[in-house]
């Protein structure tokens, strides 16, 4: 074991040593300007980045021109009837991203509901929560990793909001929040070798390969392989963390034939401690202190001493036939599973002191998850007179079992969240069978038609959707239909949309203590209304919109002497939302927006947890006369929110700044990028948001990051 003293003996050393090389080559650069300006052709290491099958990137390269919209294809992001985002590798690169998350904090729609770091990685979309396992792969549910998704092994993040079940289907949880789909790399037209160095407060290294060929006189065959090992100091205070992927794609181009397989497996592990999610409004037990105290540091370590790790492994394959210039027909087949054992939730604590005397829950969980997936359908152009139609049929399955298992220390030690105590970890608790079980068939069909030389674009479409649970003897049915349009009535540069769209989640069957106990509740719909407009100025995209969502909720009727479960619940989310992407200037960019919402259970005229009415996202780059060199940074706020159904604790807002830089040069004939972020600058301490009903999460502390790629 480390002694405490060596491990701040060598802290900073390698800390110092990137930064001397980073301000020698920068020093050095400057020296030269006028000469290398006529010398040197200007760097762009990432040009060889780009997949000629996707949506090419915008202007400042944050985010891309279009995006893949499930069964309406890919959309340029001016013609697609939602809003929706999608941010390139550049990105990720520029703040040194390891997970989801990282890339995420950019997109004013998204709130985290775990602490930085965690184990598990769960988030709010447009007011409404989703999970890492209902992350979508290549169009795909049932595929990414159940509780962190690793970015190295993507080259776009696409984030589509708002209930959507035609365009993709139910995911394994049921999230009705939007879509988050994750574009595999693939081998490019040029070969690829990068090796990535990263360091990471307090004292974690990664190293991360990406390499990619395609082979063949006509250069029909890829493969792409990205391998990521990091381990150190990460997260609380004293916790270890480690990271393990690998991935691999491969893929063959044919004349009248495209195949695709995409496999990973990766590995998470936390070892030290954890982060904690606290309470203070008590229960029946644990009489709380009732009012918010100051939060303690970020990476306050609450549960020193224990462990946990979390496995996955995936694979996806695809195959593309054209059976004439307008239509083709495609099949998709994969599946995943993951095992996690350990500290991987549950991270609670009740203050039950205005001194923050804490009484702390511990849980030693096994969990087990699989899921399998496939999807086969058909995609053709016609045309009927004047209008232009593209039609696509599809057909998919996808089962999804898991099952938890937990010995506990529930609120049991008596602990101080400013200054934690050692708990003792639990026994680890024996796996025993599948507890849930769900199984989603459907068929869908879509037709967007073009009018007036493609000025009018409306689509019509629809999913049927049964819902099975075998293990509670449940099986329904539902049809969602979607209706949506583009209009573009003063050119290609603005272009106004509307949709109406639906979500589905599993009803239920209702459990005792009811009159209707044993009965099959029908599966809930959650629809959207939007409106909005798109509009392109200069090099800047921007989409601004409207909409409401309505989801409904089981709830008791109040009867007496048992009450009867009814489909009489509603959140009801209404919002305005502005994002934005592009550059302002030919040397600075911009990516960011700002996202209102406005969130009540009607049931109980309360405003919905956990959603703060204001968030915004807004950051900037510029391009520095230094050539290579470029610096950047954004401004993170939230707005106050409800830490509790009942509304009786109010988590005010917050608003932190980043900051960041990179450094793009050549030694010899070698391309070397540099990157340094920092996360909450100022070291700010503030209560971020919240996990379930009533807990609330510190926001993490500075941290930075620095990395260096080598381009071979």
């Amino acid at each position: 074991m480390r002694k405490a003293s060596s491990r701040h003996a060598i802290r900073l050393t390698p800390v110092a040593l990137a930064l001397l090389g980073f301000t020698a080559c920068v020093t050095a650069q400057t020296a030269g300007t006028s000469q290398a300006t006529a010398t040197l052709e200007q760097i762009n290491v990432r040009s060889k980045y780009e997949r000629e099958d996707l949506p090419v990137r915008a202007p400042g390269n944050k985010a891309a021109s279009g995006a893949r919209l499930g069964i309406l294809g890919a959309t340029s992001i001016v013609d697609a009837p939602v809003h929706v985002n999608a941010y390139t590798r550049e990105l990720a690169e520029d703040w040194s991203a390891m997970t989801l998350q990282d890339v995420l904090e950019n997109d004013s729609a998204v709130v985290f509901t775990t602490n930085k770091n965690h184990m598990l990685q769960n988030f709010n979309l447009r007011g409404l929560d989703m999970t890492a396992m209902d992350i979508a792969t290549n169009g795909l549910y049932g595929i990414a990793p159940a509780n962190s998704v690793p970015v190295e092994i993507f080259e776009r993040i696409e984030v589509l909001r708002g209930p959507n079940v035609l365009l993709s289907g139910m995911p394994p949880l049921s999230s009705v929040a939007g879509t988050v789909n994750m574009v595999t790399k693939r081998a490019l037209a040029q070969p690829i070798a990068d090796l990535t160095l990263t360091y990471g407060t307090q004292s974690y290294f990664q190293g991360h390969a990406d390499v990619g060929k395609r082979f063949g006189d006509e250069k029909r065959l890829g493969v792409r392989f990205n391998g990521v090992y990091g381990s150190g100091e990460m997260g609380a205070k004293g916790e270890d963390q480690s990271r393990r992927v690998g991935a691999l794609a491969v893929d063959y181009l044919g004349d009248r034939a495209r195949f695709s397989l995409d496999v990973y497996n990766s590995e998470n592990k936390i070892d030290g401690g954890s982060p904690g999610m606290f309470n203070f409004l008590g229960n029946a037990s644990i009489p709380g202190v009732g009012y918010l105290l100051a939060p303690p540091k970020g990476d306050t370590n609450m549960f020193r001493g224990t462990h946990g790790q979390y496995k996955n492994s995936g694979a996806l394959a695809r195959a593309e036939f054209d059976f004439t210039q307008d239509w083709q027909g495609y099949l998709a087949f994969g599946g995943s599973e993951a095992e996690g054992k350990g500290l991987l939730f549950g991270t609670r604590a009740f203050v039950t002191g205005a001194d923050g005397t804490t009484r702390g829950a511990i849980y030693n969980v096994h969990t087990k998850s699989e899921r399998r997936t496939a999807e086969a359908g058909v995609i053709g152009k016609v045309a009927t007179g004047s209008v232009q139609h593209r039609l696509q049929l599809s057909a998919n399955v996808l089962k999804h079992q898991e099952g938890s298992y937990n010995t506990a220390c529930n609120y049991c030690y008596t602990t101080n969240m400013y200054n934690p105590v050692d708990p003792t970890f639990p026994t680890a608790p024996t796996f025993g069978k599948y507890t849930t079980e769900n199984e989603y068939r459907s068929i869908a069909v879509a037709d967007t038609m073009g009018f007036a030389d493609d000025k009018v674009l409306l689509t019509i479409g629809g999913r049927h959707q049964t819902v099975k649970m075998p293990l509670s003897n449940y099986s329904e049915s539902r049809f969602s239909p979607m209706v949506a349009a583009v209009v573009r009535p003063w050119g290609d540069h603005i272009s106004l949309f509307g949709n109406y769209t639906e979500g589905l989640e599993p009803g239920q069957v209702v459990g005792v203590g009811y009159t209707n106990s044993g009965e099959s509740m029908a599966p809930k719909q959650t629809k959207q209304m939007e409106v909005g407009v798109k509009l392109q100025t200069g090099a800047l995209t921007h989409t601004v919109s409207a909409f409401e969502i309505k989801r409904p909720s089981f709830i008791g009727n109040n009867g007496a002497p048992l009450p009867t479960m009814v489909d009489d619940g509603e959140q009801r989310l209404r919002g305005l939302e502005w994002s934005m992407y592009g550059q302002v200037a030919q040397t600075v960019s911009l990516l960011g927006g700002i996202t209102h919402i406005k969130s009540a259970q009607r049931n109980t005229g309360r405003d919905t947890f956990g959603t703060p009415e204001w968030r915004m996202r807004i950051g900037a780059d510029w391009q520095t006369p230094v050539q290579g060199l470029k610096v950047g940074g954004r401004v993170v706020y939230t707005g106050e929110q409800w830490s509790d159904s009942g509304n009786r604790l109010r988590v005010p807002s917050w608003h932190r700044l980043d900051l960041n830089a990179s450094y793009a040069t050549q030694f010899g004939r070698t391309p070397v990028r540099f990157n340094a972020s920092v996360e909450n600058v100022t070291d700010k301490k503030y209560w971020s948001g919240t996990f379930g009903d009533g807990f609330v999460m510190a926001g993490a502390p500075r941290t930075f990051k620095v990395s260096t790629t080598v381009s071979f």
